[in-house]
């Protein structure tokens, strides 16, 4: 269940890059003012931020609403496009160990 804290962050498609850096640029913000932390990173936000994205395709960060625990996963693959929502958990690598991840 969403809180004050969390409920307007848009649960929604994100059609290009540059809407992604935008949504980082909001969740870091978020990060700054202690409403949100940074559970997992494919690439560190800050680097994003600075315009250090590197040749990867695919991007994939989630956050925690530090109120009510929401996950929020932001994932954009930068010739099609991505989505914000909400997961049941923080992505953990190691559940996959027959894939090589991308990032």
């Amino acid at each position: 269940m969403r809180c004050k804290d969390c409920e307007m962050i848009p649960l929604v498609d994100i059609p290009s890059p540059t809407d992604y850096l935008s949504a980082m640029q909001s969740f870091h913000g978020m990060i700054l003012q202690g409403t949100m932390e940074a559970v997992y990173e494919s690439m560190p936000i800050e680097l994003m931020i600075a315009g250090g994205i590197n040749t990867a395709q695919k991007f994939f960060h989630q956050f925690r609403c530090k109120n009510c625990g929401t996950i929020y996963g932001i994932f954009v693959n930068m010739t099609a496009g991505g989505q914000i929502k909400i997961n049941d958990r923080v992505f953990d690598p190691a559940d996959y160990p027959d894939t090589k991840e991308e990032g």
